[in-house]
């Protein structure tokens, strides 16, 4: 079975979307990080509020992609998909993010070169630092796949682990001219200008809240943990 013949967004890659946010609860829910969590984190993908969670809702909205599709129709399709996961995940994160928070919508769907059923969505950014000719920012993405990342010089930036579809949150630094125009990466910054990586809805949530507010990790999960205290008296 060839990677066009498995595509079937409506069906296969929505689920997937919700099969592994799933997991990735469970897989957290032994962790301190959910203990010290607030409750409507770690209701994201339930819905135990009432509120439809967006990313469950996208494969209603996708394009189907069919076997008998040429190459190009499949591409167009994926990034039609991809821009509609970044709209509802901004949606999501947007929603759990702490007030005052800097995040601004920006939405914008890649392709792998080569790969034309697999992308990437830019769904958010930070403006971190200004200077006189540019600006430092952290922008935030999600793609439909598992893999590294590698800013080196000459290196290919997607290092994707197979051509299976996956998910994975992620955040880079880097440097913009007064135009918005990207520079290059801020490698001085995060893990070699890689903010953030994971599979992990909640980790997400908090790296975002960190770069949008300025606050550390460690006081995101300490407000979190007294906001549920204080729920449960």
């Amino acid at each position: 079975m060839n990677a066009v013949s498995k595509l079937q967004y409506g069906s296969r890659f929505g689920e997937e979307v919700k099969k592994i946010a799933r997991s990735s609860l469970s897989v957290v829910s032994t962790s301190s990080d959910v203990e010290l969590a607030s409750t409507k984190y770690s209701r994201w993908f339930s819905a135990e509020d009432g509120t439809p969670e967006p990313m469950a809702t996208s494969s209603r909205k996708f394009k189907t992609i069919t076997a008998n599709m040429a190459l190009a129709e499949v591409a167009a399709a994926t990034r039609e998909n991809l821009s509609i996961l970044g709209e509802d995940a901004n949606d999501l994160f947007r929603s759990r993010l702490p007030s005052g928070h800097r995040m601004r919508r920006t939405v914008r769907s890649s392709l792998l070169p080569g790969i034309p059923h697999l992308g990437t969505c830019k769904f958010g950014e930070v403006v971190t630092d200004r200077g006189q000719d540019g600006y430092a920012v952290t922008q935030m993405f999600i793609a439909n796949f598992d893999g590294d990342l590698d800013t080196s010089d000459g290196a290919g930036f997607y290092k994707p682990i197979s051509r299976d579809f996956g998910q994975m949150f992620y955040g880079v630094h880097i440097i913009v001219d007064r135009f918005g125009n990207p520079l290059g990466f801020d490698r001085g910054r995060g893990e070699n200008g890689i903010a953030f990586k994971t599979r992990d809805v909640t980790k997400a949530l908090y790296s975002i809240a960190s770069a949008s507010t300025g606050l550390s990790i460690e006081a995101l999960v300490g407000r979190a943990a007294t906001a549920r205290k204080a729920a449960a008296r």
